[in-house]
């Protein structure tokens, strides 16, 4: 019999029995394994919310706090399923890197001394820098105003292509008024024509009632001719019979005749 080898760490097999012990109770309480697929899709969760509460710790303890409990509760959302998808973690401010204002860097640690880190800038610096400063807001407000400016433009070509969209249509809707109003005489056309059949067919039948009338005339004419030539025949026939009946008369009397005679 061949003897089982196991790996070094662990020689004896203990630990692949154990696994294997696990393994089968695992097939016994969970067949489909529904249980070890949900079990696997939450440590991917867990393992997503630290690496991105990570990231947002780098942001800032504010950002991260909001942050997190958004992202906890996508992810909260998200354990149920046992699919994952892989998420895109986006950055609070847009890629943009924010001046930071820390006032325990600047506030005045002893309130009867000049104890600010504060850098010192004379009045005439402060009221120069203000000004420009001031300009320069002066310049957004021109980019403001054209970007208002461009937006109205752009809202009425918005409005000018919809008008010519609406052209278009007005357009269709006349060419499809024309196109109802050609069925619209295609179909007077076939009423005329199925009327000129009408009458067609109504002078035909005229024809045919009239050659009926003929044949029943001729009918009429041919009984009577029949009739006439029959009793023409029959008359013929009593002549000949009363011509026969007076013939036997006369050799009835001359037979009457000839024996008074005799006697």
């Amino acid at each position: 019999m061949a003897t089982q080898k196991y790996s070094i760490t662990d020689p004896d097999g203990s630990k692949a029995r154990a696994r294997a012990a696990r393994g089968s109770k695992k097939a016994l309480t969970d067949p489909g394994g529904e249980e070890a697929r949900a079990k696997a899709a939450r440590e991917v969760d867990e393992r997503a919310r630290a690496r991105l509460q990570e990231r947002l710790q780098a942001v800032g303890t504010q950002t991260t706090t909001a942050l997190g409990s958004v992202g906890g509760s996508v992810f909260n959302g998200q354990s149920s399923n046992t699919r994952t998808r892989e998420r895109k973690t986006h950055d609070a401010y847009g890629g943009l890197t924010l001046p930071v204002f820390d006032p325990s860097q600047h506030l005045a640690n002893d309130l009867f001394t000049d104890s600010s880190g504060l850098s010192r800038t004379t009045k005439a610096e402060a009221d120069s820098l203000i000004e420009s400063v001031e300009e320069k807001r002066q310049t957004i407000r021109v980019v403001a105003a054209n970007l208002d400016l461009n937006t109205d433009i752009l809202k009425a070509g918005t409005k000018s292509q919809k008008m010519n969209q609406s052209a278009i249509d007005f357009g269709i809707s006349n060419i499809n008024t024309d196109t109802k109003l050609i069925d619209f005489d295609s179909a007077l056309t076939s009423n005329e024509i199925a009327g000129v059949k009408l009458e067609q067919n109504q002078e035909k039948l005229s024809h045919e009632q009239v050659t009926l009338e003929g044949l029943r005339n001729e009918t009429d004419q041919r009984r009577r001719f029949w009739q006439e030539k029959y009793e023409l025949g029959e008359s013929r026939i009593r002549s000949v019979q009363l011509a026969r009946y007076q013939l036997d008369l006369k050799i009835g009397s001359i037979d009457t005749e000839a024996t008074n005679i005799v006697d």
